[in-house]
């Protein structure tokens, strides 16, 4: 089976770095791939190294949350 994840790492990684490097304004953006990087990889090591079932998707579902928080969190600081 073909998994796009990696291809998702990569361009939410290469956003981010033009992000900083563009412009501020888009800073907000920019903030919401770095934590959906942050997810992906993770989702990666807990899809490699954890090999019970529940678990694996306890740790996901974790992960999944705890981005969205902090980029919630970010945003409410930014504005």
């Amino acid at each position: 089976m073909f998994d796009l994840s990696w291809l998702f790492l990569r361009l939410a990684a290469l956003f981010t770095l033009g992000g900083f490097l563009i412009d501020v304004e888009i800073f907000a953006l920019v903030t919401g791939f770095l934590f959906c990087h942050i997810h992906l990889g993770l989702k990666t090591i807990i899809s490699d190294y954890i090999h019970t079932k529940k678990i694996k998707l306890v740790l996901t579902i974790l992960t999944r949350v705890s981005a969205i928080e902090l980029t919630r969190y970010v945003l409410e600081l930014l504005l």
